[in-house]
């Protein structure tokens, strides 16, 4: 991978609308930063199935974690190809009709066969990686050997990828422009609500900042 142009092939070239497609890898990565869960599609025993899961980015790779008694998961490690996606609703489009409603959006497509994270210190770090991109600045204590050894850790190369983008806001036909009707954009975002604590929770500890102003995205 040199540069940051991502070069489409014939599985991420963007055909329908292609004036909404993005081939920056900067792009790329800012909306899998922003992104808590991917869907993970592969084909187990003959059938598809889609694994919604976490995602992080680390680098030019996308990492994900669960179970090996997961099924979809241990074929991704065995090395079936998969078709991984993200997307981020923007704003709800209100146009004039039923074909003009819509959303703007920013999405991921990546294409790409596994590869199974073995070293229990490479593990370690993805535990620590995961904690913090999901929770920045959270503390928690050392994972136990018996933890890293019952979780299964696979990694997608960032190669095959494309984005697309809407960002466009109402597209009517012209002439429901005169309509007696309201249209417009809703937008949307992640927001967090006030930390509550564990039920557990030792007395005397208080909510950290990095819960109390928790916030993702732009």
């Amino acid at each position: 991978m040199t540069g940051s142009t991502l070069s489409p092939t014939e599985r991420t070239r963007v055909r329908l609308h292609p004036e909404r497609a993005v081939y920056d890898r900067e792009v790329m990565y800012r909306i899998l930063d922003e992104a808590l869960v991917c869907h993970v599609g592969v084909v187990v025993d003959g059938a598809p199935r889609v694994l919604p899961t976490a995602i992080v980015r680390i680098g030019d790779f996308a990492y994900i974690h669960g179970s090996p008694a997961n099924q979809s998961l241990a074929a991704l490690a065995a090395g079936a190809p998969a078709c991984i996606t993200v997307t981020l609703i923007d704003s709800i489009v209100a146009g004039r009709s039923g074909f003009g409603m819509s959303m703007d959006y920013r999405s991921v497509m990546i294409f790409a066969a596994a590869e199974k994270i073995v070293d229990p210190g490479e593990k370690e770090r993805l535990v620590a990686a995961f904690i913090e991109d999901i929770c920045p600045g959270h503390q928690v204590r050392a994972p136990k050997p018996k933890e890293i050894a019952a979780t299964l850790f696979v990694r997608f190369p960032l190669t095959e990828a494309s984005v697309k983008i809407r960002n466009q806001g109402v597209v009517d036909p012209e002439e429901d422009y005169r309509l007696d009707t309201w249209s417009g954009v809703i937008p949307l975002q992640l927001t967090a609500g006030e930390p509550r604590n564990c039920s557990a929770l030792k007395h005397g500890i208080a909510v950290p900042d990095y819960a109390k102003n928790y916030r993702r995205g732009r």
